[in-house]
């Protein structure tokens, strides 16, 4: 079970403006400055909506925003069915096995486990009625092997349009634990974020979905290692109280326009946006895994309107663009939290997007709560843009590199409070702290910091401090400078800064 840390009172959750999220999503976009070329996503959308019923708090809380619990399925207590029973073979290129473990998932009754044994098991065939899968969840049932160095699903996808190695639809109370999956793909891996037609592989490792409006629910995916893949690592779309945790994601074979190389995504529905749905996307954890992102566009990625979703404690190496993305299609509300974020071509963690190919991104939600994250020697920490509104980002601890630019940079991000974070380090370019003018991409997202507050942080030891070169209604105040090279505070001409913060 997974808890939701309270915020206490100092950090403003009494602040009436702050708290009461009737607040109209503006749905302007922006480039940034010198603009990351985000060309993804592969469904089109609506605008987001201008609120979001009565939601109200971010992380994990319910209506009334008061901590909840996420309900994890309970160990099996029935039967052990060991696929090799029925006719799975442990040992490499043998023959193929994903018939064998289907047969063993057939047989099971909710409450049992299906047991891959240590070994390697060739996946050559699809499910009979799905020939997009290699292996179809069942409700109720466990699927579990001996360990990720010791059991590996090894699949002969290799490129195919939605395939997929495990999918689970509108399924319930489902464990999957304890052993790795890649394919047999033996090309290169992806490295342009600009090249959409490279890879091959299945294009998810792990999909969990809805079925006929009916979303998966009560799903936990442990200790899963998921390499050689095309688009998604684990995909979880349009369901609720998924728990994912010490998986390790890597090895991406394409990292494109149009939704490659994504470690792990969790996505609401692109044409759902109603916060009471029976597929609405909320209460999703992604907590202690780990991310080799050398070959990974983003390690964890948050899209269309899903909300109150909690990403925690998970450490990510490096990541061709924005390590944690969220990608500007209305996620509101959810917790960002102490994930360690080290190195990587772009920001450790976004809100916004001004990509998008048959769709044009935009606007993140309101609401969002980012805190207590390590991120370390990233070109910026915090990036947030395209009219993003009300994010608060406290209490992180941001170490800049060589290659680093900023610590928290905001663009069209109106209503963003920084309160309490400590930064350091970077070069005689780099400042902790910086505002821009968004120019907006294709008309979209024009505009200026707006309503920011930028209170108690501290930037010590840092070639410069803050940097205000657009903005209006701007606040900055009991700020602490220690060992700052350059300006501690430059402000453009013309620019007013308040230093009584309401």
């Amino acid at each position: 079970m997974i808890k939701k840390s309270i915020r206490n009172s100092r950090r403003g959750l009494a602040d009436s403006r702050w708290a009461v999220l009737g607040l109209v999503v503006l749905l302007t976009a922006c480039t940034v400055e010198e603009p990351d070329k985000r060309v993804e996503s592969d469904e089109a959308v609506e605008q987001a909506p201008s609120d979001f019923g009565d939601w109200q708090a971010p992380g994990l809380v319910d209506r009334s925003g008061k901590p909840i619990e996420v309900p994890t399925p309970r160990p099996a207590k029935g039967r052990t069915l060991d696929v090799t029973h029925f006719g799975a073979d442990p040992d490499p290129d043998s023959k193929d096995d994903a018939a064998a473990i289907r047969k063993a998932l057939e047989a099971a009754k909710p409450g049992d486990e299906v047991l891959l044994p240590a070994g390697t098991y060739d996946l050559r065939t699809t499910d009979p009625a799905d020939k997009s899968a290699n292996i179809v969840l069942r409700s109720g049932v466990e699927l579990r092997g001996e360990g990720q160095a010791s059991t590996v699903l090894l699949t002969s996808f290799d490129g195919e349009d939605d395939s997929r190695v495990i999918r689970g639809s509108g399924v319930h109370d489902v464990i999957i634990a304890d052993f790795t999956i890649t394919s047999r793909y033996k090309g290169p891996l992806g490295e342009d974020p600009d090249n959409g037609d490279v890879g091959g592989g299945p294009m998810y490792g792990i999909y969990l979905g809805a079925h006929k409006g009916k979303a998966s629910s009560r799903i936990l995916v442990e200790n899963v290692g998921i390499r050689r893949f095309k688009r998604h690592g684990i995909s979880v779309k349009a369901s609720r109280e998924v728990t994912l945790t010490k998986n390790s994601v890597s090895e991406a074979t394409a990292v494109g326009p149009g939704g490659q190389g994504y470690g792990i995504a969790i996505e609401g529905s692109a044409d759902q946006r109603d916060p009471n749905a029976a597929n609405d996307s909320r209460h999703n954890v992604v907590i202690g895994n780990t991310f080799d992102g050398k070959h990974l566009r983003h390690a964890i990625l948050l899209q269309f309107p899903t909300h109150n979703n909690l990403v925690a404690k998970n450490t990510i190496t490096g990541s061709i663009l924005d390590a944690i993305d969220l990608h500007g299609e209305g996620e509101y509300l959810n917790e960002i939290r102490d994930n360690k974020v080290i190195g990587g071509k772009k920001a450790g963690i976004a809100l916004g997007n001004s990509g998008g190919a048959k769709n044009k991104h935009d606007a993140s939600g309101p609401g969002n709560w980012v805190h207590s994250n390590d991120l370390i020697g990233n070109r910026q920490g915090v990036l947030v843009i395209l009219g993003t509104p009300d994010t608060l980002i406290e209490d992180n601890r941001i170490t800049a590199g060589d290659d680093s630019r900023v610590g928290i940079e905001l663009r069209n991000a109106p209503g963003t409070k920084l309160h309490g974070n400590h930064i350091t380090g970077g070069t005689d370019k780099f400042s902790a702290i910086r505002l821009v003018k968004d120019k907006g991409a294709d008309g979209r997202g024009k505009g200026i910091p707006a309503e920011i507050k930028i209170k108690d942080n501290v930037i010590r030891q840092a070639a410069n401090g803050i940097r205000i070169d657009a903005g209006k209604n701007l606040c900055i105040m009991k700020n602490i400078f220690d060992g700052i090279e350059g300006d501690e505070l430059k402000v453009a001409d013309g620019i007013k800064v308040s230093k009584n913060c309401p």
